[in-house]
């Protein structure tokens, strides 16, 4: 399976979608993906027609899926755009891993 990223943003493919989703609409005609906690800027689909984003809610968390019909630019204030061929997605965060404190942690756009 695939895995693609843009900054702190995380697109792992899989085979299908999981049953309990709720669609989430776009925002000011963008697909917004993630929003940055420092600087507000936004990983976003632009192209609203080839690309549907669902949230699954599971024991107090939200997860992101992404189902693209056919290739879209997610883009972004400070990062390079970056194609995503059609398929199925699991939106996630990029993790990082603190050796020292011994913890993990969200990786901060």
């Amino acid at each position: 399976m695939k895995q693609i990223q843009q900054g702190d943003v995380l697109f792992q493919e899989i085979s299908k979608l999981p049953d309990g989703l709720k669609q989430v609409s776009p925002r000011n005609g963008r697909i917004v993906l993630a929003e940055g906690e420092t600087t507000g800027h936004h990983h976003a689909i632009t192209a609203t027609k080839s690309a549907t984003l669902y949230e699954l809610t599971n024991n107090g968390r939200t997860e992101l899926y992404l189902e693209v019909a056919s290739p879209v630019v997610v883009e972004h204030e400070e990062h390079k755009a970056q194609t995503i061929p059609e398929g199925i997605y699991k939106v996630g965060q990029v993790l990082e891993y603190d050796y020292f404190a011994e913890q993990e942690r969200l990786v901060r756009d």
